[in-house]
């Protein structure tokens, strides 16, 4: 599990450029969460990934993360115990959850509803 706090520029032609600042996890976190701000506008969204011993503390930590992001409006958009993803485009989004990192992105992608869809962020407990 890493810890997450980013803000980045949106994959528009062939262009993805993020900032972002990771800290190693404690040992033992059994819980991931993401957060995000994908409030529809010119700003791209805000993002934030936090872990913890309890899903009540992963979400706690990326609801921090993604405010200390600059995201005004951040929501939990998922929790998971293994691998998680958030894939985003400046009008859509969509999250995934599942046993490796491949098959969170894959889902986040397919339930983000656009083509055009991107990961800006992924990642697992393991």
């Amino acid at each position: 599990m890493k810890r997450v706090l980013a803000t980045g520029t949106m994959f528009f032609s062939a262009l993805f450029v993020a900032f972002m600042i990771v800290s190693p996890a404690s040992a033992g976190e059994k819980w991931g969460a993401i957060a995000g701000d994908d409030t529809v506008g010119e700003r791209d969204p805000a993002y934030g990934v936090g872990g913890g011993d309890s899903e009540k503390d992963a979400k706690k930590n990326a609801l921090k993360y993604c405010k200390e992001a600059k995201g005004a409006n951040c929501k939990v958009v998922v929790t998971y115990n293994e691998c998680g993803a958030y894939a985003v485009t400046k009008k859509y989004s969509g999250v995934g959850s599942a046993k490796s990192k491949a098959a969170a992105e894959k889902i986040a992608v397919e339930k983000c509803g656009s083509p055009k869809c991107k990961v800006v962020v992924s990642d697992c407990n393991q």
